[in-house]
């Protein structure tokens, strides 16, 4: 399981919600304010993270659009003592997985919390995939760059020797070095990894 981290102003929620939490099986690690939380974890590690809405400071819904902002792949379920739907679709559209009311139903929690630990493993898995293509792609040369983008427009070769005006023998050595370079063996394989990885 994920690491799991609680977010709360109030002590007393954190520690019932630590409670129940280790009565499921997890063992949660509580933090009473945003800057707390954010001191302590990195953000680029999977994870679930359970966040109070309303608190002194930096609240629930800003510490939110800030992982959002990091592209973080920490999974985040919002609680709130005084929800509203207005709340719990805006907190949805920024990018949580889930919007719980306080108290807590454990049940709920728990489908909830199966639901982001894979969640957060599929992030973190986008997240080193795209890590890897950016390596493969810095190591590209500026030509380099330009024959990879018009061999991905379709263009044939020759086509694309005379729109760089380079012999078509060098842009084949060119065309060579990125298939290498990115680890493909071929157009098709390349357009796949250089697709799945914008979406």
């Amino acid at each position: 399981m994920s690491n799991l981290y609680l977010v709360d102003d109030d002590q007393d929620v954190l520690d019932s919600l630590t409670w129940m939490l280790n009565g499921l099986g997890f063992q949660p690690q509580g933090f009473l304010s945003a800057d707390e939380f954010l001191t302590a974890v990195d953000l680029q590690q999977s994870a679930i993270a359970i966040l109070d809405v309303q608190m002194p400071g930096m609240d629930g819904s800003a510490l939110l659009s800030h992982m959002v902002q990091a592209n973080s792949p920490i999974a985040v379920i919002m609680l709130s003592g005084h929800g509203n739907i207005a709340m719990a679709v805006q907190a949805i559209q920024k990018g949580a997985l889930d919007f719980l009311e306080k108290p807590v139903d454990g049940d709920k929690l728990v489908i909830s919390l199966e639901k982001a630990a894979s969640i957060s493993e599929q992030n973190m898995q986008r997240s080193v995939a795209k890590q890897a293509l950016t390596t493969k792609l810095d190591t590209l040369t500026p030509r380099e760059h330009e024959v990879m983008e018009k061999v991905l427009e379709g263009k044939l070769n020759k086509v694309i020797a005379a729109e760089l005006n380079i012999a078509q023998r060098t842009l084949e050595l060119h065309r060579q070095k990125v298939m290498q370079k990115m680890d493909v063996s071929n157009v098709a394989e390349l357009a796949f990894l250089m697709g799945k990885n914008i979406s």
